[in-house]
């Protein structure tokens, strides 16, 4: 029996605040993906993979996450999100280990809590962000480009089948971008899907397979580039 497909989207469009942001989106992501979502501000990147994950409704057409409707899909373990930015709740502030963390609950339960699997699995996502050394402080203190990083160890942490990434290397340096994609790189290598949105691709061009390029709500072409560093 054939898996569903990761994400399936067909005549999607989204409405905000009496203006349509996205128009007609039909696309797919087939596992083993890695999809570039590609355009200028406002295209509606985000709002893309947002509508995508259930996070924004449609206005019109249909969205499903392993063939079901996101208000029916219950399988979360199997998706790691990384958005812009680390919301800040009140109360007290978290460490970054304990934001990192998070990432595990999904595979948890009131029966099963925190395990030696679950402690190793941060103990590695911190290390390919390279904040090991950060994980006491607490989160909302490190800078744009750390806390862009905490969010990549939450979701690396889950050990999802399908990342989906929100402009994942905004605010990082040059040697963690590397970092990220040499990451990505061996996630891909294993069987993972990858959808990520990005003004430039910098190190994780040469692992991408499709590229949308998105404007105005619009998807104005889609393109496969030839040498995918996972394919090499």
């Amino acid at each position: 029996m054939t898996e569903a497909l990761p994400f399936a989207m067909t005549g999607g469009r989204v409405r905000l605040d009496g203006r349509e942001v996205l128009r007609g989106i039909d696309l797919t992501v087939r596992t083993g993906d890695v999809l570039a979502v590609l355009g200028p501000n406002g295209a509606g990147k985000s709002t893309l993979i947002r509508a995508l994950l259930g996070l924004l409704p449609l206005s019109e057409g249909r969205t499903e996450i392993y063939g079901r409707p996101p208000a029916r899909f219950k399988d979360w373990k199997r998706v790691g999100y990384v958005p812009q930015r680390l919301p800040m709740g009140g109360g007290v502030p978290s460490t970054v280990r304990e934001v990192v963390a998070s990432g595990r609950v999904a595979r948890q339960s009131r029966w099963r809590p925190s395990s030696a699997a679950d402690r190793a699995a941060v103990d590695r996502a911190l290390t390919a962000v390279g904040l090991a050394d950060r994980q006491r402080e607490s989160a909302h203190l490190l800078s744009g480009g750390q806390q862009q990083r905490v969010l990549i160890a939450r979701a690396l942490a889950g050990e999802p089948d399908v990342f989906v990434l929100d402009e994942p290397t905004a605010g990082v340096d040059a040697a963690n971008q590397e970092a990220l994609a040499d990451t990505l790189g061996t996630l891909v290598a294993g069987g993972r899907t990858v959808v990520l949105v990005a003004h430039e691709l910098g190190p994780m061009e040469p692992l991408v397979t499709r590229t949308v390029h998105l404007d105005h709500g619009r998807i104005l072409r889609e393109e496969s580039p030839l040498t995918p560093r996972s394919a090499a």
